[in-house]
């Protein structure tokens, strides 16, 4: 998976890098710290993730993931923001969003949310696997605690993830079961054993 990261903040830029690179199968194929520069940057490279931060000096990130949809519709974008809890992903965005990472958080947070949000975009590329085994193993945590009944700002709270996260997961589950609302619950359920 080739991989562009936009953050303007050089040290955390460096830190995003070298968390990076400890992914099996992930390629850092360039770095941005502006729009334009993102812009560019996916222009030449075309990559297949975007590690994107929303406010750059130039303007918003979203201009850039809007562009690299324009050349790489499959593409996947993780959002990285200090206002993660207040994030609401744009409707013509929602495909490509995989995550959504509080800059905030604990190096550990950051590394686990962001790789577990570029192997859910890995295994959701041609030739994965459908159903509850097609799951990543965040998505089946997840999908466990729907099945359990708990709400989405619970299972942000029992996970460690931000609420936009979690919404953003569920989703992905959503498609990958193709069902959602009050059918996903019953499916988590009775995945569970928890119904008869």
């Amino acid at each position: 998976m080739r991989c562009l990261i936009v953050e303007d903040q050089v040290m955390f830029l460096q830190l995003l890098c070298k968390m990076l690179q400890a992914i099996q199968g992930l390629e850092v194929v360039g770095i941005a710290t502006s729009c334009r520069e993102g812009l560019e940057a996916c222009r030449l490279h075309r990559p297949d993730a975007l590690i994107l931060d929303l406010a750059l000096p130039d303007g918003e990130g979203l201009i850039v993931a809007r562009f690299l949809r324009l050349l790489q519709p499959q593409a996947k974008v993780v959002v990285l923001s200090a206002q993660a809890s207040s994030f609401v992903c744009p409707e013509d965005l929602e495909l490509m969003l995989v995550g959504v990472v509080d800059k905030t958080s604990t190096y550990e947070t950051l590394q686990s949310v962001i790789e577990e949000a570029l192997l859910e975009a890995h295994a959701e590329g041609p030739g994965s696997l459908q159903g509850v085994e097609g799951l990543t193993p965040r998505q089946r945590e997840i999908f466990g605690l729907i099945g359990r009944g708990m709400a989405n700002k619970a299972i942000a709270y029992s996970t460690g993830l931000s609420i936009a996260t979690v919404e953003t997961h569920r989703k992905a589950i959503a498609r990958r079961l193709q069902c959602s609302g009050a059918e996903l619950v019953r499916r988590a359920a009775l995945h569970l054993g928890q119904m008869p």
